[in-house]
């Protein structure tokens, strides 16, 4: 958007009104930015205003991606690798992981923990496991930590995941509050010393945005040839600030 866009009101040919946009978007969300700066994190109300009022900010887009991805497994996969769709109390995630991996060419078995606890189902069957989104145990111990204790204390469980993340023919990934529960396994997880931990959002507030983002060169096999993508994505969380480093004690302090 040019810098000198704008908007201006005739009636035949006379003008009545013409205003800069950039005006006209600090009229219309100064009152909502100055109730946010006084109930929420100032310097994060402050940075939203700011952006705003950047014309050139191209905002939510999807430019064409210059790979396309396909929508059938790969002519190579003569059997179909086995996924557990992993859930606990609270998860609601776990259907749409299901079709999706099913597309790409899995297995799909619904898997609960209460399943694991009572041994219908073990984890040395699988090649697979991805933790789906949702609320486990309401998040009443921080996102994801009441689902990790879970495994973490019980013995045969905390053995069967790390048997499992030792493996080198896994493949293991965590979707919103999955991710969240997986951020707490790294004791059990091979080369994850640098994952982060996931701290209440600096806004104090549980935000649920639309957010562009562009995904890089990594080894992930997840989002191999998906170099350079860029698209809108939706997010929402309560505990969406990752935290680099060591172990911070005060885990809930905004």
């Amino acid at each position: 958007m040019p810098p000198q866009a704008g908007l201006t009101l005739r009636l035949g040919k006379q003008r009545l009104m013409q205003e800069e946009l950039c005006s006209l978007l600090r009229c219309w969300s100064e009152t909502s930015y100055r109730m946010q700066e006084l109930r929420d994190h100032p310097d994060c109300a402050r940075q939203e205003w700011a952006q705003l009022q950047d014309l050139e900010d191209p905002g939510l887009h999807c430019p064409s991606p210059t790979t396309v991805l396909g929508t059938a497994p790969p002519a190579f996969i003569q059997r179909r690798p086995r996924m557990a769709i992993l859930r606990e109390q609270g998860v609601n995630g776990h259907y749409e992981l299901a079709a999706a991996f099913d597309r790409a060419g899995f297995e799909c078995l619904d898997l609960h923990m209460s399943d694991l606890l009572a041994e219908p189902a073990r984890l040395e069957d699988f090649q697979a496991v991805a933790a789906g989104g949702g609320f486990s145990y309401g998040d009443v111990l921080g996102a994801g930590t009441g689902w990790a204790k879970t495994l973490l204390c019980h013995p045969r469980l905390r053995d069967s995941f790390g048997a499992f993340f030792d493996r080198p023919d896994t493949l293991t990934i965590g979707i919103c509050n999955g991710c969240q529960m997986i951020s707490h396994l790294r004791e059990l997880i091979p080369g994850s010393e640098s994952w982060p931990q996931f701290l209440p959002n600096r806004s104090r507030q549980y935000e649920s945005r639309i957010v562009m983002v562009e995904v890089l060169e990594s080894p992930c096999v997840f989002t191999a040839g998906m170099a350079g993508l860029q698209l809108p994505v939706v997010v929402a969380h309560g505990e969406g600030r990752a935290c680099f480093g060591q172990p911070d004690p005060g885990r809930h302090r905004p």
